[in-house]
């Protein structure tokens, strides 16, 4: 167990925090090793994720204060499985949408979470400013912003769904989004067969039904991206 802000200053320098959107702490190794294991990556950190503008930690167990308010353009920040953090400052973490904190007993929270209501009303006058300005935007904007939203929504869904699995189903989730993509990027037999052990592996705590319904956004807004560049060529061409 290391304190929480000395442990950040070692890991990521003051003057990178300002560019990371993406901050997760876990207390066990990617691999779900609850112990040490010598011959595994994860136990001697060598799956962490440093590189800008998102960091992933595992085997990572802190305490004390955790102040992360250099992060300014933060937008998701998880701290997973039983951290012993006494504060968190995200005063000045503006941009936070997203944040999941599971069995961290955290007594100082510095920050208003953004409710549902909140973010559905948000969305609700995005939609509003587009509809009456619609002169103003072309195809493009219209097909950005629904893209946002819905990779707003499909992060939203995720963390509530996360909050229901244990920790390996955690891991197993992150897992299956990840493959997902591989099969998206890079269509092959292989890839879509490690989804398909991934997807039941995930079986013994989600539903069939969730898991496609997941996997379905993904393929949406995948799309959204394709119609996005598809656009954004045209628009070039016509110019």
């Amino acid at each position: 167990m290391v304190n929480a802000n000395e442990w950040l200053n070692e890991k990521i320098p003051m003057n990178q925090r300002a560019q990371a959107t993406d901050l997760r702490i876990y207390k066990h190794c990617y691999n779900g090793h609850n112990t040490y294991a010598i011959s595994c990556n994860s136990c001697n950190n060598r799956n962490n994720t440093l590189k800008l503008p998102q960091y992933q930690f595992y085997s990572t167990l802190l305490e004390g204060e955790l102040d992360l308010n250099d992060f300014i353009n933060l937008q998701c920040l998880y701290i997973t499985q039983q951290q012993k953090l006494t504060s968190l400052k995200i005063d000045k973490c503006n941009k936070l949408t997203n944040l999941q904190i599971n069995d961290t007993p955290v007594s100082i929270l510095s920050k208003q979470l953004v409710t549902e209501r909140d973010r559905s009303k948000d969305q609700v006058e995005k939609l509003t400013n587009i509809i009456r300005n619609v002169k103003g935007f072309s195809l493009s904007d219209i097909k950005l912003a629904t893209k946002k939203m819905e990779e707003e929504n499909l992060e939203y869904q995720i963390i509530n769904i996360k909050n229901k699995l244990t920790e390996d189903g955690q891991l197993w989730l992150e897992t299956l989004l990840e493959a997902q993509q591989e099969v998206l990027q890079n269509d092959n037999a292989f890839a879509r067969k490690q989804l398909e052990k991934i997807k039941k592996r995930l079986s013994n705590e989600l539903t069939a039904e969730n898991i496609q319904e997941l996997l379905g956004k993904i393929v949406e807004i995948n799309e959204l991206e394709v119609q996005l560049n598809n656009l954004k060529i045209q628009e070039n061409q016509q110019h």
